[in-house]
C-alpha cells in the first residue's frame, strides 16, 4: 500500500503558509543554453518491482507542489519512451523517505534536504542513504505555495538595513566564537536602539526551514534562550509586525507595509544582496534553497538506471524548461550546477 502523508502524522504547515502574500508579477526564468539536450536511455522497469502500479505504470511521488513539474516530466519521459507509463502519486514531502524505502515510488520530491533521522532510516535498511539530486532553485514566491528560499526580516521601524550571515547566526543562536548578540546596539544601531533587545523569533528547529537553517546556516549550534518559535510562516510574521525588536528568517517574498527584508552578505565587504532570481540562479544568494529529487540508492551504491534516466531528464535543457515555463515558479539551475548533479548518477 502506498504511504499518504495521514499514515506518515506530517504537517506541510511550515512549507505551505495558511494565507500568502499577493503575487508578484509574473516572472519566468531563463535555461542556460549550455546544459545539454536530453539523451533518453533504454533501460526498463523490471516487471513485478513494487513501484509499478498493477497497469505496469511508474510510480512518481513526493511534494505536492511539484505537481507541475511531475506532470510534465512524466509526459516527456512517456513521449520519449515508447510504451512506458507513469502516474503522479505525490501526496506530501514527507511521503518521499518512507516510500522509497518500501520501492514504492520510482523518484520523490522533495522541498528540503532529507532530515537525519529519514536518512538513518533508510541507511538502516539498505547500507546506504538514498541519492540526492537538486533539480532546481527554490522559487522566490509564495502565491503558488512553492518550496522557498528564505530571507531575513525586522520590523519596519527598525533602522538596520544590512546583515553578514555571520552576524545573523549571532542574534538567533548562542555559543558563537565571535559571540553573540542580544541588543540592536551591539549592530551599530544608536539612541533608543542601542539597548534594545533584540528578540529572535522563527519556526520549529526541526521543520523544514529550521533543519536547513541549522545545517547550512547556524552549524548546529543551539538557539538563542530568546528564540520565539512559531508553526507557520504566517503566524511568525504577524508575530513580528507587532516586535520592534524582532528578526526573523522565513520564505522569501514576504515584506509587508509593516516588515521589511534586510539585505545580506556572506561578508562585511558585501555584497549585500536580497535574492533576486539571478542572485540565486548564480549560487550568489546566503538562504537559497532547492528542489531534490530522491532515488533509492542500494548498499553497492548503484540506482535504478530507469531512475537515473528520469533524473537525467529534469536535468537536461529539456527538463529545465519546464521549470522555466513556471511563471514565478522554481528557478532553473545553471549549467555547471547541472553537470555535478548529473554526474551523482553516473558515480
Amino acid at each position: 500500500m502506498l504511504l499518504t502523508a495521514r499514515a506518515c502524522a506530517a504537517s506541510l504547515a511550515l512549507l505551505v503558509p495558511l494565507a500568502v502574500a499577493a503575487p508578484a508579477a509574473a516572472e519566468s526564468f531563463a535555461v542556460d543554453p549550455a546544459i545539454p539536450s536530453y539523451a533518453p536511455g533504454n533501460a526498463k522497469p523490471v516487471a513485478g518491482t513494487a513501484y509499478l502500479t498493477s497497469d505496469g505504470a511508474i510510480r512518481i511521488g513526493g511534494a505536492v507542489h511539484a505537481k507541475f513539474v511531475v506532470e510534465r516530466a512524466n509526459a516527456l519521459y512517456a513521449k520519449t519512451h515508447p510504451g512506458a507509463k507513469l502516474v503522479d502519486v505525490s501526496a506530501g514531502a514527507e511521503t518521499a523517505i518512507p516510500n522509497l524505502t518500501y520501492n514504492r515510488i520510482l523518484v520523490g520530491s522533495m522541498g528540503r534536504p532529507i532530515k537525519l533521522l529519514e536518512a538513518a532510516g533508510f541507511k538502516s535498511a539498505f547500507g546506504a542513504e538514498p541519492i540526492e539530486i537538486r533539480v532546481a532553485h527554490a522559487a522566490n514566491d509564495t502565491s503558488q505555495h512553492l518550496a522557498t528560499s528564505l530571507a531575513v526580516y525586522v520590523h519596519r521601524d527598525n533602522p538596520i538595513t544590512q546583515l553578514t550571515t555571520t552576524q545573523v547566526a549571532q542574534i538567533l543562536t548562542i555559543g558563537n566564537a565571535a559571540g553573540d548578540f542580544s541588543r540592536w546596539g551591539q549592530l551599530g544601531l544608536k539612541g533608543d536602539w542601542t539597548k534594545r533587545l533584540i528578540h529572535p523569533l522563527g519556526t520549529p528547529q526541526y521543520s523544514g526551514f529550521g533543519t536547513w537553517m541549522l545545517a547550512n546556516r547556524l552549524d548546529g549550534k543551539p538557539y538563542s534562550t530568546r528564540y520565539e518559535e512559531y508553526s507557520s510562516t504566517d503566524e511568525l510574521l504577524k508575530r513580528l509586525e507587532s516586535e520592534p525588536g524582532g528578526i526573523t528568517v522565513a520564505a522569501i517574498g514576504r515584506e509587508t507595509d509593516r516588515i521589511k527584508q534586510v539585505a545580506v552578505a556572506e561578508t562585511p565587504e558585501g555584497p549585500f544582496i536580497k535574492g533576486t532570481p539571478t542572485e540565486i540562479q548564480a549560487n550568489k544568494y546566503p538562504y537559497s534553497r532547492h528542489l531534490y529529487f530522491y532515488a533509492r540508492r542500494e548498499a553497492d551504491g548503484k540506482i535504478d538506471p530507469v531512475a537515473a534516466d528520469y533524473l537525467k531528464l529534469l536535468l537536461s535543457k529539456e527538463g529545465q524548461d519546464i521549470f522555466a515555463a513556471q511563471a514565478n515558479g522554481y528557478i532553473p539551475l545553471n549549467a555547471a550546477d547541472a553537470a555535478i548533479e548529473r554526474a551523482k548518477l553516473d558515480q
